[in-house]
C-alpha cells in the first residue's frame, strides 16, 4: 500500500492522467537539475519534494490534509511523498540504463569531442 486513502498516491499502475503527468514533471525536474537518480543525497530529495509539493493535485491535496485532518498526518504525507520522489528516480535511473544499454547494442555510441585539437 503507498499510503493512506486520503494521500491520493495509488499504486503508479493504476494511476490517473494528472497522476501520470505529475510524475513526469518530476522526472524531468530531476534531469532539468542534471541530477543523478541512482545516488540522490538527502538534500536533493528534499529539494525535489518541495518542488513535488509545489505542483497540482499534490498541493491541493496537502493543503486539504491541513484542514480536515489530524496535523501528524501532514508529516506522514510527506514521508509519502519522499517515497513517490525515491521510486520515480528509480524508474528514471533503470529508463537511462535500458536506453543505454540499447544505443550501445546498435553500436549508437557516440564519443565525446577531444579535449584538445591536434592540427
Amino acid at each position: 500500500m503507498y499510503a493512506k486513502s486520503w494521500s491520493e498516491f495509488k499504486h503508479p499502475r493504476g494511476a490517473s492522467s494528472v497522476y501520470t503527468t505529475w510524475r513526469e514533471q518530476i522526472k524531468a525536474y530531476i534531469i532539468a537539475r542534471l541530477l543523478d537518480p541512482g545516488r540522490l543525497t538527502e538534500l536533493q530529495v528534499d529539494s525535489i519534494v518541495s518542488f513535488a509539493s509545489s505542483l497540482s493535485p499534490v498541493k491541493e491535496r496537502s493543503e486539504l490534509i491541513k484542514s480536515q485532518y489530524h496535523p501528524d498526518d501532514v508529516g506522514e504525507f510527506i514521508r509519502h511523498l519522499k517515497i513517490l520522489v525515491k521510486d520515480l528516480a528509480k524508474e528514471l535511473q533503470t529508463s537511462n540504463k535500458r536506453q543505454k544499454a540499447g544505443r550501445d547494442l546498435r553500436g549508437d555510441v557516440v564519443e565525446p569531442p577531444p579535449k584538445y585539437y591536434q592540427y
